[in-house]
């Protein structure tokens, strides 16, 4: 249910950036995509882990929820205003055009508005109805594509476009609010700022590790727009145009994420949080191997059918970060592992490594390579911290068989690379191809090396989740 939401809702994204790309050029598209990765990365802060804290306190015991929501919420309400002042003095140090300026203040706002509805998502996942979660995005998404779409084809700009996305994230934080009210728990206002500093201080391993995270997703298109925007973002703008198809994906990651969240939360023994990572890995690597590979080998035509031929220069940056869209998931599914566990820190460590790393190497390289040089960076990063990630949760829970995490997928990538590279078929011919040989080659592999899997596997698809389990 969590990713059927989002699925809906990434269709919704996609179609709101794509008319915006075309509507707004790149310039007008990377002035967006600047203000909401600022926004993303700073508004990130405000809740300093402290939605993984609710979800997983209140997954271990759920009397819990009244306590912590409205303390959680009146804390990030607080440090968010904050945070906004500090996204309008960045903006102002930078040399853009007045309705840039204006169109970043709103986007930031929206934001820190969706940030704030996270609050309530926490509390969803805690008590396992990641349903709920999806209906608000659903809305709040298809409402905002809707409405963005018709204000573009109807001329509008940057700032009606901003303006719209900060009413559809206000539209999404209502509905979280009605539907948290009436179907899971009708919270009691304990609101006391006594616990807001030690709810904090006890979010912030947690919030170090997402932010850590999130920088090293958002961080690349923040320096690009640093080091080559001035008055022109038109290199965030191809650089955006890639990205969003990528970050498209996610959505998969996310809910493999939450729904295993609450279940880890309460084991107790290493062995099986062990095998629930490995099987993660293995499902969500699966899923996202076909996809992240369709970047790599179809990237020409999809960013020509999708965005025309003003964006040509974004084929190399979306075959680059294609290999991000698999590695990813084995990122997210890490950091939650160790988040559940009581150990952020650990993922921290490694992350803040990447993450100087990463903006080592993106300073050195964008302003002789531009989106090029932020696309190679990311997909690099994203390698070093799965590996890294892997050997951590291998150490702390037990020793992690690669061959049976990615033996399928890496099978199934071979086989969809020997159909869709030598034959040069076209769009839709190529990726229904790929994606018939992608599926062969990794059930083959996994009938073959792991029948107890594969069983599963039939299992879940021929009875239904419920029953298998």
């Amino acid at each position: 249910m969590r990713a059927g939401g989002e699925a809906i809702g990434k269709l919704a994204s996609i179609a709101f950036f794509i008319v915006m790309a075309r509507q707004l050029g790149t310039e007008g598209f990377g002035d967006f995509m600047f203000a909401f990765s600022l926004g993303t990365v700073l508004m990130l802060t405000s809740g300093l882990g402290t939605e993984e804290l609710i979800a997983r306190e209140v997954a271990r015991d759920r009397g819990r929820v009244h306590g912590y929501l409205w303390n959680v919420a009146g804390a990030k309400a607080a440090i968010s205003v904050v945070l906004l002042a500090l996204a309008a003095l960045i903006v102002n140090l930078g040399d853009w055009p007045s309705d840039a300026r204006i169109a970043s203040y709103i986007i930031v706002a929206g934001v820190a508005i969706e940030n704030l509805g996270r609050t309530w998502h926490a509390v969803f996942t805690a008590y396992e109805r990641l349903e709920m979660i999806s209906i608000s995005l659903v809305i709040q998404r298809v409402l905002t594509a809707a409405v963005g779409i018709a204000v573009m084809e109807r001329g509008g700009g940057l700032i009606a476009v901003s303006i719209v996305f900060t009413l559809g994230a206000l539209t999404g934080f209502l509905i979280a609010t009605q539907v948290l009210r009436r179907y899971i728990v009708a919270a009691r206002w304990e609101l006391d700022r006594a616990r807001w500093v030690p709810l904090l201080r006890a979010g912030i391993p947690i919030g170090v590790a997402s932010l850590v995270f999130v920088i090293l997703m958002r961080v690349d298109a923040t320096l690009l727009g640093l080091l080559t925007g001035g008055d022109d973002n038109s290199e965030v703008g191809i650089y955006g145009a890639a990205f969003r198809l990528v970050e498209g994906t996610l959505f998969i990651s996310w809910a493999v994420a939450a729904s295993v969240f609450p279940w880890l939360s309460r084991q107790t023994e290493t062995a099986d949080v062990a095998r629930g990572y490995e099987l993660g890995v293995k499902a969500v690597t699966t899923v996202l191997m076909p996809i992240g590979l369709g970047f790599v080998l179809l990237a020409s035509p999809l960013i020509d059918l999708l965005y025309g031929a003003e964006y040509e220069d974004a084929v190399t940056p979306l075959r680059l970060l294609g290999v991000m869209t698999v590695l990813y998931g084995a990122n997210s599914l890490a950091s939650t592992v160790l988040i559940s566990r009581d150990r952020p820190q650990d993922f921290t460590r490694i992350a803040a490594w990447v993450s100087v790393f990463n903006i080592g190497l993106n300073v050195l390289l964008i302003p002789s390579y531009g989106a090029d040089a932020a696309a190679f960076v990311a997909a690099l990063s994203a390698a070093l911290l799965a590996g890294l990630s892997m050997l951590v949760v291998g150490r702390q829970f037990g020793h992690i068989r690669l061959v049976r995490a990615f033996g399928a997928p890496v099978a199934g990538a071979l086989a969809m690379t020997a159909l869709v590279l030598p034959t040069g078929l076209p769009l839709i011919p190529a990726a229904v191809v790929g994606a018939i040989g992608y599926a062969a080659g990794a059930l083959a592999f996994e009938r073959l090396a792991f029948p107890e899997d594969f069983g599963r596997m039939r299992a879940l698809l021929s009875r239904g989740v419920g029953s298998a389990a």
